[in-house]
């Protein structure tokens, strides 16, 4: 990922993944870890996040 620099030019940033976490008053009830490609996310990458956010999105909705 690259980000502007806070007073200069834009760094990379790179992470093994991310991980979505579901929180329930307060506690943690689920936590899912999506690892990414190596040097950069790919397409597959991209796709399952992409999944995972709209059934996190879905489950946030109902728990509502």
């Amino acid at each position: 990922m690259v980000v502007d620099g806070p007073r200069g030019p834009a760094e990379t940033v790179v992470y093994p993944g991310i991980t979505l976490t579901r929180p329930r008053h307060g506690h943690v009830v689920d936590e899912l870890w999506l690892p990414v490609g190596e040097a950069a996310p790919t397409v597959a990458d991209d796709e399952a996040l992409i999944a995972a956010m709209r059934d996190a999105w879905r489950w946030s909705a109902s728990a509502a």
